[in-house]
């Protein structure tokens, strides 16, 4: 789990921050004029990768945030379970287990490579690793 330090100024939308241990993608930043007195604020709004749970945070301007590296690879599905998905890495032949995504057509798109065999041995997934976690982002054949 590869985690490396920003300033929670330099983040925009669409990037990655890691709040209370869960990776969070930001889909709204705020930012406010610093008071007589006070500093400059940021406030974001982020919704977890693999919880879907919306967050709401305000930072001080000059902030260091956690920022989560995703690593990001191809992979061969070994087998298709009703709980997770088994798949192995292209380049390192890594095998992974792998919770079963939450989108309906990539849900569908397993449940139809699970019933036909021939299918699954073509077909590869896209998958992204950050904070110790996995999540298959795509399925293609090849």
């Amino acid at each position: 789990m590869s985690i490396r330090r920003t300033e929670i100024q330099k983040l925009k939308t669409g990037q990655y921050i890691m709040v209370d241990e869960e990776p969070c993608v930001i889909k709204n930043t705020e930012r406010s004029k610093s008071g007589k007195h006070g500093h400059a604020k940021v406030r974001v709004v982020c919704v977890g990768v693999f919880d879907d749970n919306k967050r709401s945070l305000t930072y001080p301007s000059g902030s260091m945030v956690e920022v989560p590296e995703i690593i990001k690879g191809n992979a061969q599905i070994n087998f298709i379970e009703d709980t997770s998905i088994n798949i192995m890495d292209l380049e390192t032949y890594e095998s992974v287990d792998v919770k079963w995504p939450a989108d309906e057509e990539m849900v569908k798109k397993f449940k139809d490579l699970q019933a036909d065999p021939v299918k699954m041995s073509t077909a590869q997934v896209e998958y992204w690793q950050l904070a110790g976690k996995t999540l298959i982002n795509r399925v293609f054949q090849n």
